[in-house]
């Protein structure tokens, strides 16, 4: 089980705390004094404390800088391998060249007189060795998307490689709409969906997303016109999630309409929040992001789920 070192404020004592403790409230074990409060988090990718960051769909949170310091590295990886790539098409365009050239008996005439500088067996080396350094680069870049692909699978939000995540769903299921079973040659005429909407506590994972042809996908949506291209924008549900965050860094309360499966309309809340966190399913191994808090109404402590929350304020 891993663990972190977390120094006492109060008498300097650093104390050792397994991750699975994080989230609780813990006390220093020289002094007594709390030195973590109930609902901190870890960053999912530097494992260090988290305050403020951004958050994912089951529950979890990474710093900002973690995530475009990443980011950053794959962009410039990316940019690297297109450039190694551009000169490895150069080298071998010349390469087929010279080694035409050389084969003309006007070469073969000419060579018998004079020395010719033209290389090939240097061309060759070249070409190997950007080989090499393009192999090397895009093992540096699957390591990337290896730490980056669990965060986008639960960001609030499309995440960057949305474009990667419908060519993955296009091998599962070819180029066929799920809904009306139509094959399409182009990809483009292809809108990439997300089963449960990230609204309702879907996420970015291949298995909530399908393909859907322009005229099934405005069906699905009310005939909301929809881009087919990746949009950074903030989704109802991730504005939901970071206004939550701020009352509950700020100390405030929010006011919201909530409306339970058993619920015939929505009841309006208004809750002290303390924590968000994940809840796991009863019916399946997923999980609902969900806001811990005291609710004036039921004059007690509660869990909602942010999904089934409308028209939410800070007060």
């Amino acid at each position: 089980m891993s663990s972190i070192i977390i120094r006492c404020p109060i008498c300097s004592k650093k104390n050792r705390v397994s991750t699975d403790k994080i989230g609780l409230t813990i006390k220093c074990g020289s002094c007594g004094a709390i030195i973590l409060e109930k609902g901190t988090k870890l960053c999912k990718l530097c494992n260090e404390i988290v305050y403020y960051g951004i958050n994912l769909s089951n529950g979890e949170m990474v710093h900002k800088s973690c995530l475009e310091s990443i980011q950053i590295q794959e962009k410039s990886i990316r940019n690297d391998i297109d450039i190694k790539i551009k000169k490895l098409y150069e080298l071998e365009k010349e390469l087929k060249n010279r080694v035409k050239k050389r084969q003309s008996i006007g070469f073969k005439i000419i060579s018998i007189f004079i020395k010719q500088d033209i290389d090939i067996e240097q061309i060759q080396k070249s070409i190997k060795i950007i080989e090499k350094d393009i192999q090397k680069l895009q093992t540096n870049l699957n390591i990337l998307k290896k730490k980056l692909e669990p965060i986008y699978d639960y960001l609030l939000t499309y995440p960057p490689d949305w474009r990667y995540r419908k060519d993955a769903v296009i091998a599962r299921d070819g180029k066929y709409c799920h809904k009306c079973g139509k094959k399409f040659i182009r990809t483009a005429q292809l809108h990439l969906h997300h089963i449960i909407p990230l609204s309702k506590g879907g996420n970015n994972k291949i298995s909530n997303l399908q393909l859907l042809c322009e005229k099934c996908h405005l069906s699905e949506h009310g005939r909301k016109k929809f881009n087919n291209e990746f949009n950074s924008k903030e989704t109802a549900f991730s504005k939901r999630v970071a206004n939550i965050e701020y009352a509950i860094k700020d100390g405030k309360r929010i006011k919201f309409g909530y409306k339970k499966p058993s619920d015939d309309k929505f009841i309006q809340r208004i809750v002290h929040p303390v924590a968000l966190v994940k809840v796991k399913h009863n019916m399946d191994d997923g999980f609902t992001l969900c806001v811990q808090g005291y609710c004036e109404l039921r004059k007690a402590e509660r869990t909602f789920a942010i999904k089934r929350m409308k028209n939410l304020k800070i007060i």
